[in-house]
């Protein structure tokens, strides 16, 4: 064993860190000379401190164990041994042909869940580099503003060296959020970082988990986000290891066919037989629970409750999708009577349904179910609540009186949200991408679908509130141009102090040099849109 003194770090053979040695190979263990970064004493520094600009920069909810995220989707035990088996063979290899994976597929199938496991796996063993999480409901972990930062800050812990140089170049370049590109914030606090001869290399390779490339609101950031970790991904080596999951969608697709993406670094996630048998073997765990939770005596003497045809059933409609197995086992589990939620999951498909896939005819079931718990005086207030939910207005029970218009009220409001917690969550923000679709891109028109009338709607109630108040418009503003111009919108808008909009870029939602929306413009537009309508 030797003990680098500098340090203050033990280096001993087999441990996870290693000094490089000549030409980037590391050690064999027998000797670790690590060089020290030395650090010029500097007068006290005047302003923000650099931990300080990096935290205010970084995004907190982003982590894989962030509590914002709650209780995050993961593998249930026994289910996904696949493909989990196939992500750890690829993470615990040192192969530089496979610097990157990407675990993809449609709506529903369990791709946060798989990453959520092997972040939480990789943690516990300590070669868990960094993760984020992308949410397209939350307003930073829907871009790539503070990706950098926040991979940088969870480094200045799980590298061993990283924070002192990370901060030296934070306190280089205070501005560096600002007046630095996202390709350039990477290269200087990951690459040059990661690859500075006082970082020490892991002896295993450490991984880095990046869920929900898809949630990123701009094609554009995803397309940079890729292209510049791909191709800065050879720098690292098989150090360092980029786990990532999506969609496959278009754009993306692309990006990793652009850099060569290998057959064994693809997982395509589907409705094979192993996908079922998971969905089953989940389903079963799941009601089991239950019927020990309700006391349950099964009506057959050799199945319990609710029998392996329900279950086949189940699976047929989940069609692949994980998201539909947990609604399903979310909502029978929270009712008074679970034999009769399940009979109206089992049952509940109407004439006007049929058309309907499966997911989106569960959810349908399940929001007919809450209108009908209401009163028909506050249907409506369902109704504008999906609109918020859609807009990002919700934040959490008690925080929406930008929510309010007559005949709301904030117990009426919390006793939805309630209703509503088996699709949205406990703090209003829906569990999944696909009841947003539901809303938006329903595979067949009904009651609940969400149109621009709507939304203009909810712009002209709560924009004045927003003003008054002082709040953010931002996430009223990014939906003006998918509103709408009625004449309640038009003279809401008209109403506003001059200039307010003057350096609105009503395509991104942000200030830019460019093309700007201003007033003349904005009002033009919507009137001249107004009366094309009336005609």
């Amino acid at each position: 064993m030797s003990i680098n003194i500098s340090e203050g770090v033990v280096n001993a053979p087999g441990s996870q860190w290693n000094a490089l040695g000549p030409g980037g190979i590391v050690n064999n263990g027998t000797t670790n000379i690590n060089p020290t970064y030395n650090l010029v004493t500097q007068p006290a520094p005047v302003g923000p401190q650099p931990i300080d600009i990096l935290r205010e920069q970084a995004c907190a909810g982003a982590a894989f164990d962030s509590a914002e995220r709650g209780d995050p989707p993961r593998c249930h035990p026994e289910t996904r041994t696949a493909v989990l088996s196939s992500g750890r063979k690829w993470a615990d290899t040192f192969n530089t042909l496979c610097l990157f994976m990407w675990i993809t597929g449609w709506a529903g199938v369990g791709k946060s869940a798989i990453l959520q496991t092997l972040a939480e796996l990789y943690s516990k063993s300590g070669r868990l580099a960094a993760s984020f999480f992308f949410f397209q409901a939350s307003h930073n972990r829907n871009s790539t503003s503070g990706f950098v930062a926040t991979i940088a800050e969870q480094l200045m812990d799980s590298v061993p060296g990283a924070r002192e140089i990370i901060l030296d170049k934070i306190a280089k370049n205070p501005q560096i959020f600002v007046n630095k590109s996202f390709q350039s914030q990477w290269e200087t606090l990951i690459v040059n970082t990661l690859c500075h001869p006082t970082v020490r290399r892991p002896v295993a390779p450490m991984l880095i988990v990046i869920d929900g490339v898809d949630e990123i609101a701009s094609h554009d950031e995803q397309r940079i986000l890729l292209q510049t970790i791909l191709s800065t991904a050879p720098q690292l080596g098989p150090s360092y290891k980029f786990l990532f999951a999506s969609r496959p969608e278009q754009q993306l697709e692309r990006v990793f066919k652009e850099f060569g993406i290998r057959q064994e670094s693809r997982i395509e996630l589907g409705n094979g037989s192993g996908t079922q048998a998971d969905i089953g073997l989940f389903l079963e765990a799941s009601f089991s629970e239950i019927r020990y939770a309700y006391d349950f005596q099964s009506t057959s003497s050799t199945q319990a409750w609710p029998g392996q045809n329900v279950i086949k059933q189940l699976v047929n409609k989940a069609s692949g999708q994980f998201v539909y197995a947990s609604t399903v086992i979310r909502f029978v589990g929270s009712q008074d009577d679970p034999q009769a939620a399940l009979d109206l999951i089992i049952k509940g498909r109407d004439v006007h349904a049929e058309a309907v896939k499966e997911l989106d005819s569960l959810y349908l079931v399940l929001m007919k179910r809450v209108e009908g718990s209401i009163e028909k005086k506050n249907q409506h207030v369902l109704h504008h609540l999906l609109v918020c939910i859609y807009m990002h207005l919700v934040s959490k029970v008690g925080d929406e009186h930008h929510l309010l218009h007559p005949g709301a009220s904030k117990s009426l409001l919390k006793t939805l949200l309630g209703k509503l917690e088996p699709i949205l969550g406990t703090n209003g923000e829906y569990r999944h991408k696909s009841f947003i679709e539901f809303l938006i891109q329903p595979s067949a028109p009904h009651i609940f679908s969400i149109n621009s009338w709507h939304i203009s709607g909810v712009i002209s109630l709560c924009l004045p509130v927003f003003l008054g108040n002082h709040e953010d418009k931002r996430s009223l503003l990014c939906f003006l141009e998918r509103a709408s111009p009625t004449p309640d919108l038009v003279s809401c808008l008209s109403e506003m102090p001059e200039g307010e909009l003057s350096s609105w870029d009503h395509k991104v939602g942000c200030k830019k040099s460019g093309y700007l929306w201003d007033d003349k413009w904005r009002l033009g537009w919507l009137r001249c849109q107004f009366f094309q309508m009336s005609e």
